[in-house]
């Protein structure tokens, strides 16, 4: 179980602001999701052959067909950032 002290810290190493407010709703959620985790653990998987998790033994696939959906102005439309019918990128090397 965690507690508020362990919250705050969590919270600081996570870089997060959580409201004092909010705290208490916060750690009761956080625990019911490490009680669920705690439930997981317990179940007995030895049986289980991880190498065969399938149903069938093989996953249906779809052709390889190469489409075009997109065209050129579809795809631009989205940005504001746009030059030459390019999309404009921030410089990164100088």
């Amino acid at each position: 179980m965690l507690d508020a002290k362990e919250l705050d810290k969590v919270a600081k190493l996570a870089k997060l602001k959580i409201p004092d407010l909010e705290k208490e709703t916060f750690l009761a959620k956080l625990n019911s999701v490490f009680d669920w985790i705690e439930q997981l653990s317990k179940i007995d998987t030895s049986e289980i052959d991880v190498n065969n998790l399938t149903e069938s033994g093989n996953t249906p696939e779809r052709k390889d067909i190469p489409s075009r959906n997109n065209t050129r102005e579809e795809l631009l439309s989205n940005t504001k950032h746009k030059k030459f019918d390019m999309f404009c990128v921030p410089k990164i090397v100088e």
